[in-house]
């Protein structure tokens, strides 16, 4: 195989794919990316055996057709040293890339040891959507989702369910859950449910700020796979086995208290009594008064207090609740609306996070039960 690079497209293309080549191996040929070169096009591929990714490039200028699997992390970086104007030949047992008075040799693994990637053709359509609706989905639906495997599978899962005319993406660690929804472009007559990992959730993510934000994204799945097509780059993701469980049942519309803030003025509020509680016990305290103002208040021994207070509708019955501030600040951060909703059920009822301009999204956080004297350690109640 021999190629010649006089552009940026493989080096796009190869920093898409490298990614899925880095998860943990359990063989060495696993920290390679196969490299296929015909009719003028190269496919690179990788696998960590839970998420497969194929990325097309289109008129390459191949020289002897051929392929061979590079070891990802020294070719990657030599290329990004290069970027255009070099030649790549590769045979049975070394890729050598050649760069005017420059030569850089690498072994290669042999091909037949590469696993058999997952493949859609036979897969069932799902829906198409935009990159940009379904990457804001992800972002607003899958936080609340663990990366780490965890036990049950579903907390460090999200669950995708296909409407016809809509996606839903849903998260929880078990403490609060996230949902987010999107319009499609393209439905499918059937109505169905997946589950995949949160690991494979933000590689998909990533992939797709490397597109245009009106690409269009093809879903597929079939009995072990969900596979996203778009702009010659196929990310499969292997489907979690395990039951996701039936959340709409823990949505409480119960509210006894209700505010509209200011979005950022609200973080910004957060993020300075979080210094008083980060190293303590990360817990907050709301104080809302109806007809009057928000105040937020931090304690924690040999530490210090904190204390604000802020303009916000508030309407209901007084409040006195408590809040993980770190996951308080991770569902307002989720969402780009200037203002927000939020809904509290009393001291230890669901707070529901919304947006004014949509009912696209929802976040429920349940509050730390908090002591008479409002100090000390704190337990926080679950969501499932």
């Amino acid at each position: 195989m021999r190629i010649k690079i006089d552009d940026q497209k493989l080096i796009r293309s190869w920093q898409i794919t490298e990614r899925t080549s880095r998860g943990p191996k359990t063989s060495a040929i696993l920290s390679g990316i196969y490299v296929k070169a015909y009719n003028n096009d190269v496919i690179l591929m990788a696998t960590d055996l839970k998420t497969s990714i194929k990325c097309l490039i289109h008129d390459v200028t191949i020289e002897e057709e051929g392929e061979s699997i590079f070891p990802t992390k020294g070719v990657g970086e030599i290329l990004k040293k290069l970027s255009h104007g070099f030649t790549i030949e590769a045979t049975n047992t070394k890729v050598t890339i050649r760069h005017e008075k420059n030569q850089f040799n690498f072994t290669t693994y042999p091909t037949e040891e590469f696993p058999k990637l997952p493949s859609s053709e036979s897969a069932k359509l799902a829906c198409r959507i935009k990159s940009k609706d379904l990457s804001r989905s992800i972002k607003e639906g899958s936080f609340t989702g663990s990366t780490n495997e965890e036990f049950p599978q579903y907390l460090s899962s999200a669950l995708i369910e296909f409407k016809r005319n809509s996606l839903k993406l849903i998260a929880t660690d078990g403490k609060r859950l996230s949902l987010s929804e999107a319009d499609l472009m393209e439905g499918s007559t059937e109505e169905d449910s997946i589950l995949i990992p949160i690991r494979g959730i933000n590689e998909l993510e990533r992939i797709l700020s490397t597109l245009d934000e009106d690409s269009l994204i093809e879903i597929l799945y079939d009995d072990s796979q969900c596979y996203f097509r778009g702009d010659d780059i196929e990310l499969s993701i292997r489907r979690v086995e395990s039951l996701f469980p039936p959340y709409d049942r823990i949505i409480s519309s119960d509210r006894t208290t209700w505010m509209t803030i200011d979005r950022q003025a609200l973080i910004d509020s957060l993020e300075k009594v979080e210094v008083i509680v980060r190293d303590f016990n990360k817990v907050i305290i709301m104080d809302l008064k109806p007809a009057g103002n928000l105040s937020i208040s931090a304690f924690a021994k040999n530490v210090g207090e904190g204390f604000v207070e802020m303009a916000a509708e508030v309407d209901g019955e007084p409040l006195k609740v408590g809040f993980n501030v770190a996951y308080l600040l991770q569902g307002l951060k989720a969402i780009g609306d200037s203002s927000v909703r939020m809904s509290f059920n009393g001291p230890h009822g669901q707070m529901r996070l919304q947006k004014i301009s949509s009912d696209n999204f929802l976040y429920i956080l349940m509050p730390v039960v908090l002591p008479e004297e409002l100090l000390g350690e704190e337990e926080e109640a679950d969501v499932v």
